[in-house]
């Protein structure tokens, strides 16, 4: 978005505006956004720097940490900026924008609180049923517990080899 200073009346200016994400360079492997990003400004002058408050709305499509399915989440967000403008007859404020989406990329994206992930053993995704494997599957704390010992043996098997032979 750009904003012209010399048009920001007294009274301040409010600006609508689309952002198609392909624009804005926000994808990634795991974070999509498919629809246009919804921006809008209300911008106020003051001497030698521009308030504009931002409100953007969009819908971001990211995988599940846990089970590893697509879902939509929706992104409504806000911030305000302080910019000056010294010697300047325009200022573009896309790259501010796209920072602060990407400020708001989720660390660990759930496609619900209670994602039951997937299978250790077979890979089956747990919230679409329960899986068959034979195997007891231990609750997620005792895991690492139940790794280390298969360590721990494996690593007792070599020694007994290379002690015998």
């Amino acid at each position: 978005m750009k904003i012209q200073i010399d048009q920001i009346p007294d009274s301040g200016l409010n600006l609508s505006e689309k952002y198609q994400p392909s624009a804005l360079d926000l994808n990634r492997a795991d974070i999509k956004f498919t629809e246009p990003i919804n921006l809008s400004a209300k911008i106020t002058k003051g001497v030698n720097v521009i308030s504009v408050e931002l409100a953007i709305t969009a819908t971001m499509h990211l995988n599940c940490s846990r089970c590893l399915e697509e879902f939509a989440a929706p992104l409504s967000c806000g911030t305000k900026l302080n910019l000056s403008i010294e010697d300047r007859k325009e200022i573009d404020i896309t790259n501010n924008l796209r920072e602060e989406l990407i400020l708001r990329y989720p660390l660990k994206s759930l496609c619900r609180p209670d994602c039951q992930g997937l299978c250790p053993i077979c890979g089956k995704n747990l919230n679409k049923g329960k899986c068959r494997c034979k195997h007891v599957i231990p609750k997620r704390k005792e895991l690492r517990w139940h790794i280390q010992r298969d360590v721990t043996q494996r690593q007792d098997a070599i020694k007994e080899e290379h002690t015998t032979s």
